[in-house]
């Protein structure tokens, strides 16, 4: 029985072909194959762990409780008839794994590269898994600030923003993550609303303040009377909460 693949560097979680055969390893001992669709040209399997999934997710541990969803009835008959044939499923190649499907998980309309929600989606799974390094993921400059929305984005999707929080406050006081960054003159608005949406879910007071000091000062191109809102083109952070703007994406009390 051939061993489990060698966990893929960090660098090509969200560039990296994967296939049933050959997933991105998240835990070469996991007994778990996820299927995520971002979009109709980028897919990945990633081999995890069910136990850790379900602990640290909640959206997982009701998807994948045999109680509620025909998903979790599914890869308990899987993982029990693997058992009963003296087969570990931590052991197994990974095609022969039970498999979940996540579908159109991307963000945003077409400005969003699937590959970055790839990327930020690899990230959450590492999270859960303990298994992040931060150093090895290969983003640059404006790259950093999107994939953190993204990540926070996926956190709150899944239920699982104390997990990724936690991680984010200790990368952020280890200096990988410049919370307390002030934003540059020509800083465009996108950016600052990436970061405070990031800050205000994950715990990066200095982003909320900082971003949305700046944000209130150079006055948001949503906040004037003539804009024309489009949902077809909605990011997550194009509304933000936590008292920054007000129902109608105005300055809070302005509607």
């Amino acid at each position: 029985m051939p061993p489990p693949a060698e966990i893929k560097s960090r660098s090509e979680l969200g560039h990296a072909i994967s296939t049933p055969e050959d997933p991105i390893v998240v835990d070469t001992q996991g007994d778990l194959l996820l299927h995520v669709n971002y979009s109709s040209i980028l897919t990945h399997y990633y081999r995890v762990s069910l136990s850790v999934l379900r602990e640290r997710s909640i959206y997982f541990d009701n998807l994948l409780d045999r109680a509620k969803f025909s998903e979790g009835i599914a890869v308990d008959a899987k993982l029990s008839a693997l058992r009963k044939s003296n087969r570990d499923p931590a052991a197994v190649p990974s095609y022969e794994l039970p498999k979940v499907v996540i579908s159109d998980i991307g963000v945003g309309p077409l400005g969003v590269s699937s590959k970055l929600c790839g990327s930020a989606f690899g990230l959450l799974l590492e999270i859960l898994h303990g298994r992040l390094q931060w150093s090895s993921v290969r983003v640059k400059g404006d790259v950093r600030s999107i994939i953190i929305a993204l990540l926070a984005h996926y956190a709150e999707a899944f239920a699982a923003v104390p997990s990724v929080s936690q991680e984010i406050q200790l990368l952020s006081q280890q200096g990988y993550i410049r919370g307390s960054a002030r934003p540059d003159a020509d800083m465009k608005e996108d950016k600052s609303r990436q970061k405070i949406y990031a800050g205000l879910l994950l715990g990066l007071p200095d982003w909320v303040r900082t971003h949305s000091a700046a944000l209130i000062v150079s006055d948001s191109k949503r906040w004037a009377p003539d804009y024309e809102h489009n949902s077809n083109e909605d990011y997550p952070w194009d509304y933000l909460s936590g008292g920054v703007e007000g129902e109608r994406g105005t300055p809070d009390g302005e509607l």
